[in-house]
């Protein structure tokens, strides 16, 4: 009965030893596990809290932007009542300055004909000086496309141009017809808008231009004149020396 005692005691033992190792392992393994969930939580949280910062680093850089959205709006809203403002005031200025363009209107193409009825009494070097003013001057003052104020530079510039030629003296080479029925290359001398000369010292021929009351051009031959004539260019031209030269003017 002893013996049989004694190995009651030993299995008891072992089974006492193979539970305890059992659940030692069991234990282990569950702390392992512990440990492993632990971590998990811990990396999890850590990232939560770094999608946080740059959530709210997100949402403050939209507030910001909305708030610089919002004055941008605000100061759009003011510049465009602003210029809703000036631009009605334009809109009136534009209309007192077309009611005011009415008789400019008329007045133009009177100027306008005017202007172009003076250009043929002019001598042929004033009218190609003039040319490209003159040229934009429409013979007809309904066919043009231009502006009043571009219509009134043109008859001002024209106009300007044929006040300073009446002071000047110009030189052009021209054809005249002599008396015997022949034509000759002479340099005209004209002094001003209403008196020329013309020499062709070679040919000895020389003569007197003066404005017609029709606004055209009469020529007279007079070939004694070729010499005065001829010395009045040369001064001019610088060629000779300034000295008074007697020329004859008809004035009327």
């Amino acid at each position: 009965m002893k013996q049989r005692g004694i190995a009651y005691a030993w299995i008891v033992l072992a089974a006492g030893a193979a539970w305890a190792s059992n659940d030692m392992e069991t234990t282990r393994l569950n702390l392992e596990k512990w440990l492993e969930t632990r971590r998990l939580i811990a990396r999890e949280e850590q990232e939560w809290r770094v999608g946080k910062e740059l959530l709210q680093e997100r949402i403050d850089l939209i507030r910001k932007a909305c708030e610089a959205l919002r004055e941008k709006i605000e100061t759009t809203r003011k510049e465009s009542a602003e210029t809703a403002g000036q631009l009605a005031a334009l809109r009136k200025r534009n209309e007192t300055l077309k009611t005011g363009m009415t008789p400019l209107h008329h007045d133009i193409k009177g100027l306008e004909l005017r202007t172009l009825a003076i250009l043929p009494w002019t001598p042929e070097p004033v009218r190609q000086r003039v040319a490209p003013l003159s040229q934009r001057i429409p013979a007809n003052p309904k066919d043009s496309k231009l502006t009043v104020t571009e219509r009134f530079q043109n008859v001002i510039g024209t106009l300007n141009e044929l006040n300073k030629s009446a002071r000047e003296l110009a030189v052009s080479g021209e054809v005249r017809k002599l008396a015997d029925g022949r034509q000759a290359e002479v340099t005209v001398f004209y002094i001003g808008l209403s008196q020329a000369y013309y020499v062709n010292a070679k040919s000895g021929v020389a003569g007197i231009g003066m404005l017609g009351p029709e606004g055209t051009w009469a020529w007279h031959e007079d070939n004694r004149l070729a010499g005065v004539i001829e010395e009045a260019l040369g001064i001019y031209r610088g060629e000779r020396p300034a000295a008074y030269v007697a020329l004859p003017v008809s004035v009327k």
